[in-house]
């Protein structure tokens, strides 16, 4: 495979895109972006040098890309760099694991920006569980191809272990941040709110709970109530646990104003 025409492609995208957005947007313009010279663009973009691992390195987060799409960009050229190897042999093992550091932050992104994660690992603490892929992905309705990526995410973050051909959830009760603004956070908490429609609309009500309350609040008690809405969600958890865990289960409690503020 030719890892250089799929880094290139990927890059020719960009700036015909922003073309089509901005008509006097140019190669200069986008080499500047970049923080390198014209020259040196054009010269990758028609494949008379190769654009090096350092160098991806540095574009990657301003190539204004989606995470698969980085994921992407930084593999062909790392596959591509190691087809090139000389005698910077060693530089270029520095920068593989560079490489692989930052493919970790990418990991830890997914993490919490996909719901299915979590689902897989609490998959494993059930009695029927399966360690296998057609199983997980009929389980959790998710394409086959995302569970595979998941799994090797979460065994790179050593929040999953596979022993003999056996799956099994290696860290118990992560938790994102709080009250920290995330566009992550907020599409992770978007995503179970979305499945919690779902759930409504197929879901018996015997297999489920989605109630709700209207009160007015007195908000110098709000952050107390955070704490009382936490430490119920771990009770809750840990009364739920069993020795007949059949389903993985997702709760959703909903606290937000539905009244602007009054005037003081």
């Amino acid at each position: 495979m030719n890892y250089q025409s799929v880094y290139i492609s990927i890059l020719k995208t960009i700036l015909e895109n922003r073309i089509k957005k901005n008509s006097s947007y140019s190669l200069r313009a986008f080499a500047k972006s970049l923080k390198t010279s014209a020259g040196s663009l054009s010269d990758i973009l028609k494949s008379k040098r190769p654009l090096t691992l350092e160098k991806a390195l540095a574009w990657v987060d301003l190539l204004g890309l989606e995470l698969n799409e980085k994921e992407a960009f930084l593999d062909a050229v790392s596959k591509d760099s190691t087809l090139r190897l000389n005698q910077t042999e060693k530089k270029s093992r520095e920068l593989k694991e560079k490489y692989e550091s930052y493919l970790l932050r990418l990991d830890q992104f997914k993490l919490i920006n996909d719901w299915y994660h979590f689902g897989i690992l609490n998959l494993t603490e059930l009695n029927e569980f399966k360690s296998d892929i057609k199983w997980i992905s009929e389980k959790l309705k998710i394409e086959k191809e995302l569970i595979t990526e998941a799994i090797n995410r979460l065994k790179r973050l050593g929040l999953l272990e596979e022993k003999d051909g056996v799956l099994r959830r290696s860290k118990n009760n992560l938790e994102t941040s709080t009250d920290i603004p995330s566009e992550v956070i907020r599409n992770f908490h978007k995503q179970n709110i979305q499945r919690a429609l779902i759930s409504l609309k197929d879901d018996d009500v015997m297999e489920r709970d989605i109630t709700s309350i209207m009160m007015p609040v007195d908000l110098t008690k709000m952050e107390e109530a955070k704490k009382k809405i936490k430490n119920f969600r771990k009770e809750l958890a840990a009364f739920l646990r069993g020795k007949n865990q059949d389903r993985v289960y997702s709760l959703n409690i909903q606290l937000f104003p539905q009244s602007t503020e009054c005037e003081k």
